[in-house]
């Protein structure tokens, strides 16, 4: 009696079982409203998160590329100035300060780029490099008898120096590689503040003559324009995940 009872519950299940999953079926859950909101949030979040996932490969992309036009803009905006001194045969009022910081700041992030090692810092700074080097050869015999010649050889020695002595430091002390490009970062970015204020060594000498020659203005906008994109890029490309 009680077999006999167990097999028809069972079979009764089994017949309504299955018109009960009829019943649940897509269009059916959609008009419960408790089951409705759950699932387009997770929708909606999913789909969030794609497209800050999309925006993100393309930022990361993005701003190094553009990044490699603006950088090397900035150290090349002092070739044509130089080249025009030359034909001159004086540096004239053109300040050599600039193309000075130039070399060393370009050395600096290239010792980063290799630590981290970052194909982009690579190419925003080894073509300016080439250049500032080259503008510096040719500014080197136009400031013979200047005041400023004794400077930048001091200058350009110095942080050469600078720049061997901490890396074979860093190479050799045994650090982690995360340790030693954090060091190089830091080091690059100093050199980089010094190289954007350096357009100010004359400022003394532009208030006092009223003559603003020595603050050239293409170097000026190519410095602005390239330091306008770094800040942008920082806090997209390095936002807390």
């Amino acid at each position: 009696m009680r077999l006999t009872l167990v097999l028809c519950v069972a079979t009764a299940q089994s017949l309504t079982l299955p018109s009960m999953q009829q019943r649940l079926t897509l269009p059916a859950l959609r008009k419960l409203p408790a089951l409705e909101q759950p699932a387009r949030l997770s929708i909606s979040i999913a789909r969030l998160r794609g497209g800050q996932s999309e925006m993100s490969i393309f930022s990361s992309n993005l701003f190094p590329f553009v990044g490699i036009f603006t950088s090397n803009a900035l150290y090349f905006s002092s070739i044509p100035a130089v080249v025009e001194r030359v034909k001159e045969g004086s540096l004239g009022p053109l300040n050599p300060i600039p193309t000075t910081c130039i070399v060393l700041s370009t050395l600096a992030w290239l010792m980063y780029a290799f630590s981290v090692p970052n194909p982009w810092v690579v190419t925003s700074n080894l073509p300016g490099a080439c250049a500032a080097m080259a503008a510096m050869t040719m500014m080197l015999p136009l400031m013979r008898g200047s005041k400023q010649l004794l400077f930048v050889q001091s200058t350009l020695v110095g942080g050469t120096l600078m720049n061997l002595v901490l890396w074979s430091y860093l190479i050799f002390s045994g650090m982690t590689a995360a340790a030693r490009s954090h060091i190089l970062g830091l080091y690059a970015s100093v050199f980089f503040i010094i190289l954007s204020a350096s357009p100010l060594s004359t400022i003394k000498d532009v208030v006092l003559s009223k003559d603003s020659a020595s603050i050239y203005a293409p170097m000026t906008v190519a410095q602005c324009v390239n330091c306008a994109l770094w800040s942008t890029c920082t806090p997209v490309r390095f936002q807390p995940k």
